[in-house]
C-alpha cells in the first residue's frame, strides 16, 4: 500500500463521514485538525481504514496521528509486524 493509496482512502472516507463539510485539497501533510476533524470522527475514519486494509492500529497509536502521513505511517508499522 503506497502513500497515494493511504491518501486516496483517507480522503474518501472523511468525505464520507463528514458529509456536510468542504475540505480543502488534502495531502500527506496535512494536519487532521485543519480539517476540522473532531476525535470521534477520527475513530469513525481510522476504523473504516482499519476494516479496508484488515489492520488493527493500536489505541495508544491514535492519539499521535496528526497528518495523513502519521496515518500511513502507522498502517505501515502494522502491516510491517
Amino acid at each position: 500500500m503506497g502513500e497515494t493509496e493511504v491518501l486516496s482512502m483517507f480522503t474518501r472516507i472523511a468525505k464520507e463521514v463528514e458529509k456536510d463539510k468542504k475540505f480543502p485539497e488534502i495531502t500527506m501533510d496535512t494536519k487532521i485538525s485543519a480539517l476540522g476533524i473532531d476525535s470521534l470522527s477520527m475513530m469513525e475514519i481510522v476504523g473504516a481504514m482499519e476494516d479496508e486494509l484488515d489492520v488493527v492500529i493500536p489505541d495508544e497509536k491514535l492519539a499521535t496521528l496528526q497528518t495523513v502521513a502519521d496515518i500511513d505511517r502507522v498502517i505501515r508499522e502494522q502491516t510491517n509486524a
